[in-house]
């Protein structure tokens, strides 16, 4: 089955390994997380030798656009004299982007985070991943502290996928995913693409392996849902008026509706889909120090607290959530990795065949 547990406290992870980070003056990465990887004065250097680089290319795709560029000003505004140049794409795009890159043998990212683990993985097999264990990740949930028990990549961005509604139907909306295939939704609904989308290929690999997928992806297909690409284009046709239900991400949702968008949120009464999305540093990344000072930037109280501003999940245990609704408190599910990275080119054919696009 690949839905997880709902509680994330009930999973344990790995401990972690000691590994030797390619830093300035070859300080040590430390083992435990307890204790401060780089003391300040180390961090201060590794500021310093990311300073002469002058800046850091971070690709990235579960973030929406307008909290990435806020997060690459945050992190500007901490390490001055460190230019962060943000490319922010779908799942999918990002991640051809970086095979382009490394079967061309460019090496033009420094940070990559997509919502696929199975990319790392990828990747990870390929050997162009840099071992790295960032010194504030002691300040993470306990329990994603370590994705890779090789520290390759790490935790990156939390995303809940519900369900997105107009105000109108409030009282008469889907309150479950089984309550999509009703025929009254018919050319009512917005999805993204699992072939563009990490999210919506962790969505589909959820109800695929809760429902079947004729029982579900089948009868979802005759409703005639308009497909685009990100999950994020749901959240838009909801706004607009062009779809009336849809598939989309809590943290945008959530963020348009504070904006006084017409748009509301239900969480399914089957559990929302957790999505962990990992980021790593590029074994042969052009500005080492400045990735390594990025990555380190992802467990600081400023990425956290410009994640909670945008209703984010923060990386941070210490942060409060938004909403002060901790992820312990909601119903959710996750896909495990190895079922990612085995059903995710699966289910994009079964989907393209079913949808026919």
């Amino acid at each position: 089955m690949a839905a997880a547990s709902a509680s994330a406290e009930s999973r344990g992870v790995p401990a972690l390994a000691t590994t030797r980070g390619r830093f300035v003056g070859g300080a040590l990465a430390a083992g435990a997380l307890g204790v401060p990887a780089l003391a300040e004065d180390e961090v201060a250097k590794l500021y310093e030798a990311a300073k002469k680089e002058g800046s850091v290319a971070w690709y990235t795709s579960p973030y929406p656009q307008t909290t990435a560029e806020a997060l690459r000003d945050a992190f500007q505004k901490k390490y001055p004299g460190v230019t962060c140049l943000l490319f922010r794409q779908t799942a999918q795009v990002v991640f051809q982007r970086v095979n382009n890159d490394l079967a061309a043998g460019v090496h033009a990212a420094d940070v990559v985070s997509t919502s696929e683990v199975s990319h790392f993985t990828k990747w990870k097999s390929q050997n162009v991943l840099a071992p790295y264990v960032p010194p504030d990740q002691r300040f993470t949930y306990r329990q994603f502290r370590t994705l890779d028990p090789d520290n390759t990549y790490h935790l990156g961005c939390f995303s809940l996928v519900a369900i997105d509604y107009a105000p109108k139907l409030r009282g008469s909306q889907p309150r479950k995913w089984l309550d999509l295939l009703d025929p009254k939704w018919k050319g009512q609904i917005s999805l993204g693409h699992p072939g563009f989308s990490g999210f919506v290929a962790n969505w589909t690999i959820t109800m695929s392996d809760r429902y079947g997928w004729d029982a579900y992806c089948g009868k979802l297909a005759a409703n005639e849902p308009k497909i685009g690409r990100s999950i994020f284009d749901v959240v838009t046709d909801v706004v607009a008026g062009e779809r009336q239900v849809g598939c989309g991400v809590f943290e945008l949702a959530s963020q348009r509706k504070a904006e006084g968008n017409p748009i509301e949120i239900q969480w399914p009464d089957d559990g929302a889909v957790l999505i962990v999305s990992p980021f790593t540093v590029m074994k042969d990344a052009p500005h080492p120090n400045a990735a390594r000072l990025l990555a380190n930037f992802y467990y600081s109280k400023e990425f956290s607290a410009v994640c909670t501003q945008t209703f984010q999940y923060p990386m941070r245990a210490d942060v409060p959530p938004p909403n002060n609704v901790p992820l312990d408190r909601l119903r959710w599910s996750t896909v495990r990795v190895e079922e990612q990275e085995a059903k995710t080119p699966e289910i994009i054919a079964k989907w393209r065949a079913t949808f026919g696009v």
